[in-house]
């Protein structure tokens, strides 16, 4: 009985990340260039089209002194538009299934046990539900870069240290060295993703630390690795020339008070589902498992240090982007599926799959509808583009030309474009300027806004679209 079954949960484990693959797939090919990918595709230093690896070198060394020490995403970013759009989509719908298994690797460890289907499909539509800008992190091609790639890279530098806490492994100096190396890496991904990450190592350091009165040499070179990436990360020259161009409270106490209760408020608008989900099952663990190993009580909690240690950390920044909260979000996950794979009662199994058939039903009306608002805005943004084509094909001087074209406003935060600045009356703006450039114009801006009908749903487009035709009715 026990060789049927473990191979229809393998095969079921498969069938959902495949099917999370497929989806992810579709709807990156269904996301077309968005804001910044259009000034990502030019070297920062020269402003030519990149083409080379040494270009793309160069324009990231300018980007570190000028603008932010996030290049290691910025990599991935710039990189990528110099090849077709859909080895993006292939490569980023891989990693938002790889962010699902890594998160459920992080969860369970090394456990023998049958794959646990459930909990991964769980993981997929938390990551689904609770993101506040899910297409700006996940399907925009700059936006998953410095995201959903900052956030796979941290928690896959956390595995090592789950399994040495479940079972201690041997350390060899070429592991040592390869941590040291993919800690540097890790650590210089995101600011806010990667001050979680080194919570989450410190505090499992300090766990082997007690319990073995000594670090490996592996975990030792892989946290200085990822010190000195974080270092370099928050250190570089650009951080501080962004930073000059903001204003801020004028009290340092008040500052900081604003900025905590930003990352407060932050927790309660998006993350109480989750919050409540962890404490819900971490209690129901302790009372369950009152045998179990203390690292199988420990890890939760350190995950979830982690994710508050990400969301925190955003004290340090003038503002607090929606989209920033992804890795907080990732590790909140994991935390609660840390818990949820060591409940292996069947009354709480029956349990567990009723309440995920209703949180399946509700994740399929919202692919239905986020289907339907990524492709109508594809098909929006598609007319647009070959109007704009045909009518620069049709100038004399298109290179001297200032193109009147309009912008395009979204419904759903599953829309890549929901949230993200469009074709506007302003066509000064680097965003702005980077989509003139790639059209081979002077600049291109909107007069106006447009949108597609939406039963069920509105926007500020829609509405003003209502209130005027009202008032053409109350006139006439």
């Amino acid at each position: 009985m026990a060789q049927t079954k473990k191979p229809l949960s393998s095969r079921m484990f498969r069938l959902v990340a495949g099917l999370v693959f497929c989806w992810m797939l579709l709807l990156n090919c269904l996301t077309p260039y968005l804001a910044d990918d259009y000034t990502f595709a030019y070297a920062f230093d020269t402003g030519e089209r990149l083409h080379s690896l040494p270009q793309l070198i160069s324009s990231l060394v300018f980007h570190y002194h000028e603008w932010s020490g996030r290049v290691i995403v910025k990599f991935f970013a710039q990189g990528f538009t110099m090849f077709p759009k859909l080895l993006f989509n292939v490569c980023n719908a891989g990693m938002f299934m790889a962010l699902g298994l890594v998160l459920y690797k992080l969860a369970v460890g090394r456990r023998s046990q049958k794959a646990d289907w459930l909990a991964l499909a769980l993981i997929y539509a938390a990551l689904w539900e609770i993101s506040p800008v899910f297409g700006q992190t996940n399907l925009w091609m700059c936006g998953a870069c410095n995201y959903l790639w900052a956030t796979v890279g941290c928690c896959a530098f956390l595995l090592p240290w789950r399994y040495y806490l479940q079972q201690p492994f041997a350390s060899t100096a070429r592991m040592a060295a390869g941590m040291a190396l993919a800690g540097l890496l890790a650590g210089w991904l995101s600011e806010n993703t990667s001050a979680g990450m080194l919570v989450c190592l410190v505090l499992a350091g300090a766990v082997v630390f007690k319990r073995e009165r000594r670090l490996p040499a592996w975990m030792a070179t892989g946290l200085a690795g990822a010190l000195v990436g974080f270092a370099l990360l928050i250190t570089a020259r650009g951080n501080f020339n962004r930073a000059s161009g903001f204003s801020d409270y004028d009290s340092l106490l008040t500052r900081y008070a604003m900025r905590f209760f930003a990352c407060l408020n932050m927790l309660k608008d998006y993350a109480l589902p989750l919050l409540f989900s962890f404490a819900i099952l971490f209690l129901l663990l302790c009372f369950a498992r009152q045998d179990a190993v203390k690292a199988d009580l420990l890890w939760p909690l350190i995950l979830l240090a982690g994710a508050l240690g990400a969301n925190f950390a955003m004290i340090g920044s003038h503002d607090y982007y929606l989209r920033s909260t992804h890795g907080v979000f990732a590790l909140l996950a994991a935390a609660c599926a840390a818990c949820l794979v060591q409940l292996n009662s069947k009354a709480f199994r029956r349990g567990l799959a009723c309440l995920s058939a209703c949180v399946g039903i509700v994740c399929g009306i919202h692919m239905l509808e986020a289907g339907y608002d990524i492709a109508s805005y594809w098909m929006m943004d598609h007319v647009r583009t070959q109007t704009l084509r045909q009518e620069i094909s049709e100038l004399d001087e298109p290179a001297a030309a200032n193109i009147i074209s309009y912008g395009i406003e979204p419904y759903t935060k599953w829309c890549g474009a929901y949230g993200l600045p469009d074709i506007r009356e302003n066509g000064e703006d680097s965003l702005a300027l980077g989509r003139a450039r790639w059209f081979g114009v002077t600049s291109i801006t909107a007069t106006e806004t447009r949108t597609y009908p939406f039963a069920g749903h509105t926007n500020e487009t829609y509405a003003a679209g209502e209130a005027a035709a009202e008032n053409a009715e109350s006139m006439d």
